[in-house]
This record gives C-alpha cells, structure tokens and sequence, in this order.
C-alpha cells in the first residue's frame, strides 16, 4: 500500500541543456588473442576524449557484454563523473544496436560515435564545429580525412555540381595522415601512394575546406534528422557487417544531408595494439591543451534541396557515378 504522497509528483526538474554527446560501444569479453590489448588502447582512448572535449560534451560508454576488469573500469569513470552515462549489456547486442539505441535516448542533437580504439587529439572538437557551422547541409563528419571515399555521399555530391571543386590529394591532405590511418588498418603504403597524387573533390566556404566522403570508426552527425531515416528493425550483425550501411550511410544519404571529412587528421585509428610510446607521448601532450567554450546549440541546418528531393534515389546513384566520371578526369 502507499502512504502519503510521493514529494516529486509536481516538482520541475531542470535539465541540464548540453548539445553534444560521445558514444562509445565497447565489446573486450577476455584478453586473449585478438582482446590482448585491447584495455590498454580502450583506457587510451578515453583519457584522450577526457582531455581535449569542453563542458558542453557528456559522454556514453556501453559495455556489451565485456569481462568483468572492463566493466569496472567503466563503472570507476561514472563513478567518478568523468562520464554521464554508463550501460551493461548482459549480452552483446551488436554495435550498432547500441550506438543507435543510445542516440534515440538522448537529448543531445548532435552525436558522436566513436569505437573504443580512437585518438582523440587536440582542436578535434573545434574543428568538428567549424565544419558544421560553416555547411549548414552536413549531417555526418570525421576528422579522418578520407579523400576520394565517395560512398554514400550521392546527396553531398549532387548537391554542390555547380560549385564541386578539384585538386590533387597532396595539396589538401597531409601524406603522413593518410599512411598512418592505411598502416593502422593493416593497408600497404602502395594505397596511399596512389591516393595521394588523385585528383579528388572537395567543397569550401568561409576558408574552410572539407573533403566529399568520410568514413565512421569516429563521425559526428545530426541526430534527430538522421535517426527519422534509420530502420525500426534490430540489426542482427555484432560488429559491422555491412550494419553502418544500413543504419548510418543510407538514412544519412536519402535524407539529403552531407557527408565530410577534415582535409587534416584530429583523430587517429589504433587497433588492436598499442603503439606505447607513440600514444602515450601524444597523452603526455595534451594535458596542457584546453578546448575553448562553444557549444553546439543554434547551429543551422540548411533544408533547402532545391530539385535534388524530387529525383529517386536510385537515379540520383546513377547520375553521380556519371559526375564523378566526367568532373574527376
């Protein structure tokens, strides 16, 4: 039975107005073999983000169904505040289960997805701001420069026809950034060799420039416009899979919003080990940088498609594949 009344039924809460919020799923279920080091480059990765976000940033760490050290190290950070939320899946429900799942249950409108491996260096955040601010139309953006990744950017492209500009990769992007990202996911040095003198396209405004692609082991998008795009259904894929084409890349690309990259690199990709000395100097270098106080609120998003939403997808698929043949020559 209940006695008296519950002292909270008519008081107002006040919710705290962030607009930015990290996610980052992480699946280590042992330390053997593939998993060996993976802690390591986890706890890396978080002490990075800690140290170069600002106070409009809250943060999300969703265990599926990790061992028990990884998950206490998880419930030490909410513990200890230095992060908002912290989720235990008793069973793993897949990547993208989590990271949507989490999306759909925030306030924040602007996302950012990250896998337990990155590093995050310093003016990341920024540089994540300037980009949007400066195309109110990009619903995705990496600070990985991804030239030429023209996968799912059929909105970004047919977008800007008339305004696409050209140039080869080695007068935008830096080559040591490129290698390092293709040495990290075990690509040989021929790839970025053979990237780097391509000619590719990219867009500018304002004096800054933002390369057409960009990929999503760490992306920041608008959330609500996106996620109206992202299928109801469960993904039944654990990892990838094809699972971010589904859930990430299609919504993004039908719902007329654009993908892009930075032309220098802000965040790094490091596996399954951990170069030691290299990302442990990088940490050591970021305790004296302060990212400045911004925040995301009031960021406009441009909504005007002009004929672009009146052609099928499809069609639009077909006619940029001839674009790119024709302008990239």
């Amino acid at each position: 039975m209940r006695i008296g009344t519950n002292p909270n039924i008519h008081k107002e809460i006040d919710i705290l107005q962030k607009s930015h919020r990290v996610i980052i799923p992480v699946y280590i279920p042992n330390f053997e073999g593939y998993f060996k080091d993976s802690l390591n480059v986890f706890k890396v990765c978080i002490e990075s983000l800690l140290l170069t976000i600002n106070t409009d940033t809250v943060i999300s760490v969703i265990s599926n169904a990790s061992c028990d050290e990884v998950n206490q190290y998880i419930f030490n950070l909410k513990k200890e505040k230095k992060i908002d939320r912290a989720i235990f899946n008793e069973e793993n429900v897949g990547k993208m289960n989590a990271i949507i799942a989490e999306a759909r249950a925030s306030f924040e409108d602007i996302i950012t997805f990250s896998d337990a491996d990155v590093f995050f260096d310093k003016n990341w955040l920024s540089n994540t701001f300037n980009i949007f601010n400066n195309f109110p139309k990009a619903g995705l953006v990496s600070m990985n420069p991804m030239p030429g990744s023209y996968g799912f950017a059929a909105s970004t492209i047919f977008s800007n026809i008339f305004v696409l500009k050209k140039e080869k990769t080695s007068e935008l992007c830096s080559f040591s950034d490129l290698e390092n990202f293709h040495k990290s996911i075990g690509r040989d040095k021929k790839l970025t060799e053979q990237l780097y003198n391509k000619n590719i396209a990219y867009l500018k405004s304002n004096n800054v420039n933002a390369l057409i692609g960009a990929g999503h082991f760490c992306c920041t998008i608008k959330r609500t416009l996106t996620l109206n795009y992202v299928p109801k259904e469960k993904s039944n894929k654990a990892a990838s899979g094809g699972s971010e084409t589904k859930y990430l890349d299609i919504p993004l690309d039908i719902s007329h919003q654009w993908r892009l990259s930075s032309t220098k690199a802000y965040i790094w990709h490091m596996g399954n080990t951990l170069e030691k000395e290299l990302y442990l100097e990088k940490l050591e270098s970021l305790k004296s940088f302060k990212e400045k106080n911004f925040n995301f609120h009031g960021l406009m998003h441009d909504n005007s498609y002009l004929f672009s939403k009146f052609i099928p997808y499809k069609l639009k698929l077909k006619l940029v594949s001839f674009i790119k043949k024709q302008f990239l020559k």
